[in-house]
């Protein structure tokens, strides 16, 4: 049996439940604390074993819980799912990540380093812009078809349309859409130079980067992949 308590934290934004256990896993104490108390209250723990629920912040609260020195662990959010008692509250939350952390079999999520967190970071902005460009072409797309304009195929198909559309000679759009369609190529390119900056970061830390460098080595695994496998 563990010698030291389990401190199991539901997080929020601003009022946290923390439930402790004995090392006999008993109820100590769950009560609710402020974001502003929450560090102070687990610097003056003994070493424990704190256990959070996987979320956005749960990698920013665990590397600083493990610099104090407690073993730290993320628990999978399924594998907590199926202890809460009663009611959903923050209460029986808490208590509910405190149990499924003495399961055994239990697979924790590993911690992330910062290096990882900003790998990570990089590629879901890189997403999010991809997304909004694609969505802005599929529009674009389907407002001209109603002039009677057909887009070819492809972002460079898409990109050379637009500039013949914009031209002062082309006189297929009034001057009314031709305003807002210059507004929608301002858009495209600069989400377009977002992504190109994201790319060229990768391609950079893929450099300096020995594990990034080894998974390409594996068929089929490039830049893109490699840093997305290094930060998961």
């Amino acid at each position: 049996m563990n010698k030291i308590n389990t401190i199991a934290i539901d997080l929020a934004k601003n009022v946290f439940q923390i439930c402790i256990l004995s090392p006999d896993h008993k109820v100590i104490k769950n009560k609710q604390v402020s974001r502003a108390q929450l560090p102070t209250i687990l610097m003056k723990q003994e070493k424990s074993i704190v256990v959070m629920e996987a979320c956005y912040s749960s990698h920013y609260w665990a590397r600083l819980f493990a610099d104090m020195g407690h073993d730290v662990r993320i628990i999978p959010a399924q594998h907590v799912k199926p202890f809460v008692r009663g009611n959903k509250n923050d209460h029986n939350d808490a208590l509910a990540i405190a149990e499924a952390s003495l399961r055994p079999n239990i697979n924790f999520v590993p911690l992330k380093t910062i290096e990882q967190q900003d790998i990570q970071a990089l590629h879901r902005i890189r997403d999010k812009l991809i997304s909004r460009r694609t969505s802005i072409v599929n529009q674009a797309r389907g407002l001209l078809s109603e002039y009677g304009i057909i887009m070819p195929k492809g972002l460079s198909g898409f990109t050379k349309h637009i500039a013949l559309l914009l031209d002062p000679a082309d006189t297929r759009l009034t001057p009314r859409i031709k305003c807002q369609l210059a507004e929608v190529k301002e858009e495209y390119d600069n989400l377009s130079r977002r992504r190109l900056s994201i790319q060229k970061e990768l391609d950079e830390y893929v450099l300096e980067n020995e594990l990034c460098q080894r998974l390409m080595t594996i068929p089929g695994i490039g830049i893109i992949n490699a840093t997305a496998l290094f930060a998961a």
